[in-house]
């Protein structure tokens, strides 16, 4: 810990995150390096005080890379963890499989939280009130330096918050230490010093009044004009209001989670050096404490015209589900609280948008997989979960079906009976055997995706997505790596946004009195726009009934959470603060992780890759019979994750997490 939360006392590595468009149309973060500068210097010029301030922003999440690239705790490695996606090559693919100790544990968030927090600490006991003169190109007024500082203890609160989650309590450094004192050291806090000391960052920024409410700039007009003027995106990342009120809510949903709130029986026992017990026994006030803190964003966004996006109605008003949830993650809209432009999707090698596109299609390489597992979480069109046996749900045989996702509304020929009729969710989310691509692609008129044995994405070659589906989520639609089509697409990457929060509502309502209306209003908000019936209609026609029954409300919230925010890098950390990753054949037990079978036939194709006939069998010898892909280590302490061996090494007063040597 010594090494790393000091690290950079005396000699600085700056980094400029560029608040612009670039020409690809991306938001991204360049580094400079620059030796032998001390903080003196760095101080008293303005050009570097702005560089020093901006390279805190390196710990806002890119979960949006999933494919070869998902090598550190920043990328989506935690969807690859959480079994939401596989991929053939990224660095964490067995990681898993083989499982993990104290000392060869990867990913870790602890080094640069630290360095984080540490240059924050610097630069809000270093920063001058104002620098330079108002006509100087790199001058700083009194209110941007104020503004700085407050977004300062939210960069802060958020490096606390990352760790938090991710190993439960931490150390809490709250001044600039001497880098020379070679004997300090410091403790675990316990949870409710972790969780009060970020809270009272964020208060501090809050009440400083110097964050902007939103990056709105108030200009009328509706989410479906798609009129990004209506937002100042050349400051998307930077923390507002409302990221701030988002992140306290959050913060206190978790406090109130089992996993931190006396529901881990293992961790009750863990304590410093000195006896101190680090998790608290159960504490039922902090759902209270979280709903307040809920309706105090709630609150906000009302008054500042935050809502669900939903698509254009059509001429009697009707409004399109495919497109509302296709469209939420390609445009700035009212529905996100806060996110970052540095998305991942782009058409570099290593990047998403090659790896998540068949191999058949324009230089891509297509490796970034959907288990079975993930496929089977979605409900059908008609609201229910597949296993209720008036779902309609159907393993048997094939159909003509519409591809609802396709431009000129394809009809693709023999889809598995699995994939139809579900809903919009999953189509937005899942590339499955069969199915049509969404754009044409010339000289390929009647181009289907095959992953099954001599399909044009099937396992011949090392790029595959191993399960026999590939992630489609987040794909922009009018992008084809060939000719004069559009290569690349400006789209968000959302690190908060309302549907997330009306989820924790429910979830935090049903904690406190299950009979809360709230409970259900909220979790049909939702459900609403993803175009499915919701849980009042449901009960109304006799099919489902889950009202103020306190588990099945609570089943319910936990699976529109893993349906609605697939592979937005929540999973991870849900499963793990409800502790349901532990619960035997629970939907969150993740073991057996299954897939199609690649190495079996499903068609028949000529020399061009097209299929001349399918073979409808379905079982042993065919494409379409679940094979194991992982069989994974899970083990109890996975809950939380190890503090670094190394750190331990350093820092005698560190104590493990249970379970963890």
């Amino acid at each position: 810990m010594k090494k790393y939360i000091y690290k950079i006392v005396n000699t600085l590595v700056i980094g400029v995150a560029l608040f612009s468009v670039q020409a690809c149309g991306f938001i991204d973060i360049s580094k400079e390096l620059s030796d032998n500068l001390n903080l003196e210097e760095v101080f008293n010029n303005p050009n570097y005080t702005k560089r020093w301030y901006n390279q805190m922003y390196q710990m806002i999440p890119l979960y949006s890379e999933m494919g070869m690239g998902a090598n550190n705790f920043r990328t989506g490695i935690w969807n690859v963890i959480a079994g939401e996606v596989t991929s053939s090559q990224p660095p964490g693919l067995n990681y898993m499989v083989s499982g993990f100790n104290s000392s060869s544990s990867r990913f870790h968030k602890w080094a640069n939280a630290y360095e984080t927090i540490r240059q924050g600490l610097i630069f809000l006991d270093r920063a001058k009130d104002q620098m330079g003169l108002d006509t100087d190109k790199e001058f700083i007024s009194a209110s941007e330096m104020n503004r700085m500082k407050a977004e300062t203890k939210f960069l802060i609160a958020y490096s606390y918050f990352q760790l938090f989650e991710l190993y439960g309590p931490v150390p809490i450094v709250e001044d600039v230490q001497d880098p020379n004192d070679k004997d300090f050291d410091f403790p675990r806090a316990t949870v409710d010093e972790t969780i009060n000391y970020i809270d009272k960052l964020l208060v501090e920024a809050l009440e400083s009044d110097d964050l902007p409410e939103t990056i709105n700039t108030k200009v009328v007009g509706n989410d479906y004009d798609h009129n990004n003027d209506r937002f100042n995106l050349n400051e998307m990342n930077r923390p507002t209001k409302v990221a701030t009120l988002a992140l306290r809510a959050r913060l206190w949903v978790y406090a109130a989670s089992p996993l931190f709130n006396g529901g881990y029986p293992e961790a009750l026992t863990v304590a410093n050096h000195d006896g101190t017990l680090l998790f608290p026994v159960a504490d039922s006030n902090k759902w209270l404490k979280a709903k307040e803190r809920l309706e105090d964003l709630f609150r906000f966004c009302d008054a500042n015209g935050f809502a669900l996006y939903y698509g254009k109605p059509d001429h009697d008003g009707n409004v399109n589900p495919h497109e509302s949830i296709y469209e939420l993650f390609q445009y700035y809209n009212n529905e996100i609280l806060w996110a970052t432009g540095n998305n991942n999707y782009r058409h570099v090698s290593l990047d998403m948008e090659p790896r998540s596109t068949p191999r058949d299609i324009y230089n891509a390489f297509g490796n970034v997989g959907v288990f079975q597992n993930g496929v089977d979480l979605f409900f059908m069109e008609n609201g229910l979960p597949i296993d209720h046996p008036q779902s309609g749900y159907d393993e048997d045989g094939f159909s003509d079906y519409i591809n609802v996702v396709n431009e000129n509304k394809k009809v693709d020929k023999n889809i598995y009976n699995m994939y139809t009729n579900r809903e919009p969710r999953f189509y937005n989310t899942v590339l499955y055997e069969g199915r049509s691509w969404h754009k044409n692609i010339p000289n390929k008129a009647n181009y289907t995706t095959h992953f099954s044995k001599g399909g044009g994405a099937d396992n011949g070659k090392s790029e595959n997505p191993r399960t026999g589906y590939m992630l489609y989520k987040f794909k922009n639609r009018n992008i084809l790596n060939t000719g004069t089509n559009d290569k690349s697409w400006a789209r968000p990457w959302i690190l908060f946004r309302l549907a997330d929060f009306y989820l924790y509502y429910a979830e935090v309502c049903n904690e406190i009195d299950p009979s809360n209306p709230d409970i259900i209003k909220y979790l049909d908000k939702v459900r609403d726009r993803a175009g499915i019936p919701g849980y009042a209609e449901l009960s109304s026609k006799g099919l489902l009934n889950i009202i103020g029954n306190q588990e099945l409300q609570r089943e319910a919230i936990q699976m529109e959470r893993r349906v609605e925010l697939y592979a937005e890098g929540n999973r991870y950390f849900d499963i793990r603060r409800w502790m349901t990753a532990d619960k035997a054949d629970g939907p969150d037990q993740q073991v057996v992780m299954s897939g199609m079978d690649m190495t079996q036939t499903a068609y028949e194709f000529n020399s061009s890759g097209i299929p001349i006939r399918y073979f409808n069998e379905i079982g042993t010898g065919s494409y379409y019979n679940r094979i194991e892909i992982e069989n994974r280590a899970w083990r109890r302490q996975m809950l939380l994750y190890p503090i670094p061996y190394n750190e331990q090494q350093k820092s005698p007063e560190l104590v493990q997490n249970p379970g963890w040597n």
